[in-house]
């Protein structure tokens, strides 16, 4: 069983991936008149690589755990980064659209209940940018210990693949999630012993820390 996963595991990760740099800044914290925003998750200002899902699984997700460190509040908006570079023929195509989800962790640390009830959809027309999604009509407050954000590509294909979202070697410890695989699905905790199993033998570290943050509008 472990042989197996280690080799669905690798075969996901590397079905639809884009490497390079790309920059963009953000502030930890900004003010604005009616009260104070966080923005929680990913630090790194440029991404590793890009990650386009996975063309013989469209419902594969890959999350990523953002912790709430301390704060209480609203989320007011989730921000991922695409990672992508369009030819100027590739603007005149609809673009593929990214899910993303928000959700509580579970009894087992896993992602559970669905904290916004349907997949948020971005079909972004730009090239590398951050996208950000208001979901203050939800009003969800940020859960304590924090939240797991996934994302999906329901519509990859090896002839079209993507939008690329942005990834991170910014965390060597932290776990990754994978979603569905087609014996047996159910998310599996990627951690430091698993990828360690999948590195040997390659160059790549495998690591998978989705580029994604949340602006959280704090309580007074």
């Amino acid at each position: 069983m472990k042989k197996l996963l280690i080799i669905l595991i690798a075969c996901v990760l590397g079905s639809n991936i884009g490497f390079g740099q790309s920059k963009t800044k953000l502030k930890e914290v900004i003010v604005r008149p009616g009260g104070q925003k966080v923005v929680l998750g990913t630090k790194r200002e440029k991404a590793d690589y890009g990650h386009g899902g996975a063309p013989n699984n469209p419902k594969y997700q890959t999350a990523y755990f953002i912790p709430a460190k301390g704060a209480s509040g609203l989320i007011d908006r989730v921000g991922i980064y695409i990672f992508q570079k369009h030819s100027f023929l590739e603007f005149l195509k609809p673009s593929n659209p990214v899910y993303l989800y928000l959700y509580k962790a579970d009894a087992k640390d896993l992602p559970g209940e669905l904290l916004v009830p349907e997949p948020l959809v971005i079909k972004p027309k730009k090239n590398t940018h951050w996208y950000w999604v208001d979901i203050s009509e939800y009003s969800i407050a940020l859960p304590n210990d924090g939240l797991f954000a996934a994302v999906s590509w329901p519509k990859a294909t090896k002839e079209d693949n993507g939008p690329y979202v942005g990834m991170t070697n910014e965390c060597d410890s932290c776990p990754f999630y994978l979603y569905h695989f087609p014996s047996e699905p159910r998310w599996l905790k990627v951690d430091e012993r698993m990828k360690k199993s999948v590195e040997k033998g390659n160059k790549e570290k495998l690591n998978q820390n989705l580029m994604v943050r949340l602006e959280v509008s704090l309580k007074k």
